[in-house]
């Protein structure tokens, strides 16, 4: 195995010069991977210049674009840690990042210039245009370095949405680690087009669409994560794509939006980070000729832990085998769960722990083993099944009742686009339910109770069912992967209603 980034991007230089690696979605720019390598060296000696030392922590504030997964690759390839920032985030979650980091330069993107300035008062780079910047890098001299560090490779922040952010600390061998689970695991074909239409500062879109396409020489085609579900099949069919890795709340949407489409050179995708619904998954597959591996990881094991494979026959709602390069256990099983209990995970795969949080890193990270808080189980075949997180589940009059076992059937009503179930605080019950959802058809309150008292338990029907809309939402809040932050609704919900 690799012992770092760098030597992973050389290895695949040496073998296919020539080949192009990213691809721009303006159609301006192509680099081989030759080109890459070059970049690489170069833009280690831009940072000599300017002063930014080995082992430094580097902010950068960009979307998805060729020149972001430059700077993923670039960052971590000159033994300096990468610390990307969702664009997007707010002011109080960027001075906790800036504190927690202890980063002394930040590289952002011009047009959120304004957002940021005031609030970092060290070393800022701007770029105002990114084929100049790309054009200066190129002109700077090339610096040789160190190709065999090892250490802290990145630190990943996670949405936040229930306080601070956790920053998690990645090694090389953490996400190198994985990288050899996954191209053992999904057993690719080499040289083919991968799109990444989740976000660059998140583990989803630098696994398989940008590390996984070097590892099999591959293309990678960075897209703007927020338009980039909306011309998904206008991108597929203008790039020959063959792979991408997306998350459920992408499936929901081309399922509902998309016409038929299957004039296509699509051999796959990849979905994790919530749980896809499993008739979903077959009207999508049906609806467009392509099959859907669903997996399951978190950031603190680098990204997937367990994967269905395109090539086996699968199970619908399972995520399929834990890869080879770690080791899944269920503990404290459920009797009335039905076998399901919490997920432990351990391998090399695993994080570094939460920078400048020895608490909460202790608290998941217990003999080896990573806690996750999820709730899963394992049939005959050694596939895994997750249920939901377990601080999800709400209890309403002693019931524990999980969201899911009522979304995964108002997320299939035909009016309704995506639900999600939170609790607002009661005083006789604990808790009571609320279904939250976007629509743009006319629905009563009525209407979804009916079609909720055919499917479930008297006692999970919601007390409530608001379009989000009445709440001031445009739609359902989410992270940028597109996975719905939940806990944000709780807190928003009980602000509005308990009102």
């Amino acid at each position: 195995m690799e012992k770092n980034i760098y030597r992973l991007i050389e290895k695949s230089s040496n073998l296919h010069p020539n080949k192009i690696f990213l691809k721009d979605i303006n159609k301006k720019l192509n680099l081989t991977y030759e080109k890459t390598l070059e970049f690489i060296h170069k833009l280690n000696y831009f940072f000599f210049e300017n002063k930014i030392k080995k082992k430094e922590k580097i902010i950068v504030i960009f979307d998805n674009s060729l020149l972001l997964s430059l700077f993923f690759l670039g960052i971590t390839s000159s033994n300096r840690v990468f610390v990307p920032v969702n664009p997007d985030i707010g002011r109080f979650e960027f001075l906790n990042i800036l504190k927690t980091s202890e980063a002394k330069t930040l590289i952002i993107d011009k047009i959120y210039k304004k957002k940021f300035s005031k609030l970092f008062k060290k070393k800022t780079i701007y770029v105002n245009d990114h084929q100049k910047f790309l054009n200066e890098i190129f002109g700077e001299k090339k610096r040789n370095f160190d190709k065999n560090f090892s250490g802290l490779c990145e630190i990943l922040y996670t949405s936040g949405s229930t306080g601070n952010p956790k920053g998690v600390m990645l090694t090389h061998q953490s996400i190198l680690t994985n990288i050899k689970g996954l191209e053992k695991s999904l057993n690719l074909k080499k040289f083919k087009n991968f799109m990444a239409i989740t976000p660059l500062f998140h583990n989803n879109g630098q696994f398989i669409p940008t590390l996984l396409s070097i590892k099999t020489y591959g293309t990678s085609l960075p897209v703007n994560s927020k338009t980039s579900v909306k011309i998904f099949w206008n991108l597929v069919k203008d790039f020959k794509i063959n792979y991408s890795s997306v998350m459920a709340t992408h499936i929901n949407y081309l399922t509902k939006n998309s016409k038929s489409y299957k004039n296509h050179n699509l051999l796959g995708l990849f979905c994790g980070g919530a749980k896809l619904d499993e008739i979903i998954q077959k009207k999508f597959e049906k609806k467009f000729s392509v099959k859907i591996a669903c997996n399951y990881g978190l950031t603190e094991t680098s990204s997937i832990v367990a994967t269905e494979n395109l090539h086996k026959s699968k199970i619908y709602g399972s995520v399929g085998k834990s890869l080879f390069n770690n080791k899944i256990k269920i503990i404290n099983k459920n009797e009335i769960m039905k076998g399901y209990g919490e997920i432990i995970i351990k391998g090399k795969n695993l994080f570094n722990g939460y920078i400048k949080n020895k608490t909460k890193t202790e608290k998941v990270l217990k003999n080896g083993w990573f806690n996750t808080g999820d709730l899963g189980k394992f049939d005959s075949r050694k596939k895994l099944y997750i249920h939901e997180r377990k601080d999800n589940m709400i209890i309403v009059s002693g019931e524990n009742i999980f969201p899911t076992e009522i979304e995964k059937f108002t997320n299939n009503y035909k009016k309704i686009k995506l639900s999600v179930v939170v609790p607002i605080k009661d005083e006789i019950t604990q808790n009571k339910l609320v279904l939250i959802y976007e629509t743009d058809k006319k629905i009563s309150e009525e209407e979804i109770f009916k079609f909720l008292y055919k499917k479930i338990s008297i006692y999970k029907i919601p007390k409530l069912a608001i379009n989000c809309k009445k709440l001031g939402l445009n739609e359902i809040p989410k992270a940028s992967n597109g996975k719905i932050l939940r806990d944000k609704i709780i807190k928003y919900a009980n602000q509005i209603l308990k009102k």
